[in-house]
């Protein structure tokens, strides 16, 4: 169990590392993109990826996480992973050439025609990689992702910012959202050798794992972008771009640390789902362990709203301030269920997903039919954090149902995390009352330094004395202790030599 341990976290470290590192990059190019764009550029193409996400969510085949699940895998399940996913991409092209034109008619914008066409070739590649680079998933290798991850994110940083330094044109946010899984397309295939073969022979043993998924990743695509199609058709594409903006940035740490330990948490919690107790135990700690990580990096986006604006992308996208502020608290509630995914895969439960999903639709639906139409953009925003809230607590419900885990040691398992976060902000909101954040860009990069830095070691000790108080349970803390007291006698050995 130890050592299943040891590697699983081995795996997310590394996972996590490579999207911190693509979302650094991410991060860099939409500085950069921010500066030399306008709020309007970001506006159309966020229309264009919306229909795109919903189009390639709705032909979704996660097959990846089927090729894990499985017992055994053999050629020719790697076969038939490679021609679904080449029968998808065929079919995803035909449906986007068929809907280019109606949804430029639909939004009055002749630029999304071309635009659907160019980024159809986005998830056509990604579905392409080459299959058995899974196997170094199994393995607990995670670097070749890693690889795989930044070379198509730097790729994608040279094309789209030479373009729009060039041009000045929206194409560059195309030309970089192509370039990504294409690179990573040929980087799989240079990690992974594989001479595709066409069969269908083993599809009956996707067939468990992929009905209820497939289908709750479409419903979940409508769910996360209807509110950018629906803004595009009732706002101008300058508001819709802030909005854009603030969401892509509020995204970013459940980007980096929850969506990266799916793989290693499904090969974690298989090994122990025959133990109800240690995968009660398992869940628990990780999920407790994102709240950890996410909570206090929300709270403080959240907080310091403004000024990350203004360093991120300048000042003529100030008004994305007080969107960013209220998205970032709306991704807080999924922290608590974040395990929620490998725990129904393990348990061969996916069928919750399209459940959660669709409830989902339903309580987002008119609540942001309702904000849109009175309150406008913040309207949408608040529709978000509602929603979010709502169906955090139904996902703990089916937990509960999963695994018997209390409703209750859900909520306040994390709590150190809880009041950690608490004294932060309380500490960041006292400084910001002392010093206001400069005007210029060497004053704004000062200001934020020492909120982060004050906010960092505020929470840390925070966690760590409560933790002590507690009487040192398992947990983050007790797994860092662990860590830095091994780092500490291999220090001392090598010293000693």
């Amino acid at each position: 169990m130890h050592k299943i341990r040891s590697r699983t976290a081995a795996g997310a470290t590394i996972l996590v590392a490579s999207r911190l590192i693509t979302r650094c990059i991410d991060l860099g190019t939409l500085v950069i993109l921010g500066r030399l764009l306008s709020p309007a550029d970001f506006g159309v193409v966020a229309i264009a990826m919306s229909v795109i996400a919903i189009v390639e969510a709705i032909m979704e085949l996660p097959l990846g996480l089927a090729l894990v699940a499985l017992p055994t895998r053999t050629e020719e399940h790697y076969a038939t992973a490679f021609t679904l996913q080449l029968v998808r991409g065929l079919l995803l092209a035909v449906i986007l050439l068929a809907l280019a034109w109606p949804i430029a008619r639909i939004y009055n914008d002749p630029r999304l025609l071309w635009l659907l066409c160019a980024l159809g070739v986005a998830p056509i590649a990604r579905g392409l990689s080459s299959a058995k680079i899974v196997e170094y998933t199994m393995n607990f290798q995670f670097l070749p992702n890693l690889i795989m991850e930044v070379f198509g994110k730097l790729v994608s940083l040279v094309l789209s910012v030479s373009l729009a330094w060039l041009t000045k044109s929206y194409w560059a946010l195309a030309i970089g959202t192509i370039a990504t899984p294409i690179a990573m397309l040929v980087t799989s295939y240079c990690y992974a050798p594989y001479l595709p073969t066409i069969s269908l022979s083993k599809w009956r043993d996707f067939v468990v794992y992929l009905r209820w998924t497939t289908a709750s990743q479409a419903v979940t695509a409508l769910v996360w972008q209807m509110d950018q199609l629906m803004l595009g058709r009732f706002v101008d594409r300058v508001e819709l771009g802030r909005f854009s903006m603030a969401a892509n940035l509020s995204v970013l740490p459940t980007q980096i640390f929850v969506a990266q330990i799916v793989n290693p948490l499904t090969v974690a919690f298989a090994s122990v789902r025959e133990d109800l107790a240690r995968l009660r135990g398992a869940y628990q700690k990780s999920a407790n362990s994102i709240v950890a990580i996410g909570l206090p990096i929300m709270v403080g986006m959240s907080v310091n709203a403004e000024p990350i604006i203004r360093l991120v992308v300048g000042e003529k996208w100030l008004a994305a301030a007080p969107i960013l502020r209220w998205l970032s608290l709306a991704m807080i509630p999924g922290f608590f269920v974040g395990p929620i995914s490998p725990l129904a895969i393990t348990l061969n439960r996916t069928s919750i997903f399209l459940r959660l999903i669709v409830v989902e639709l339903c309580i987002k639906f008119p609540l942001m039919l309702i904000g849109l139409i009175y309150y406008g953009v913040m309207g949408v925003v608040a529709s978000r954090v509602i929603t979010a809230l709502a169906i955090a607590g139904c996902t703990m419900l089916f937990v509960r149902e999963l695994i018997g885990l209390r409703i209750r040691d859900q909520v306040f398992g994390p709590w150190r995390s809880l009041l950690s976060s608490v004294v932060m902000a309380l500490g960041i909101a006292l400084f910001q009352s002392l010093i206001a954040s400069g005007p210029g860009l060497a004053q704004l990069i000062l200001y934020l330094a020492i909120v982060v830095s004050i906010g960092a070691v505020v929470y840390v000790g925070s966690m760590f004395s409560l933790w002590l108080l507690a009487g040192r349970p398992d947990g983050l803390e007790f797994d860092v202790m662990q860590l830095l007291t091994a780092y500490a006698h291999r220090f001392r050995r090598v010293s000693a030599n």
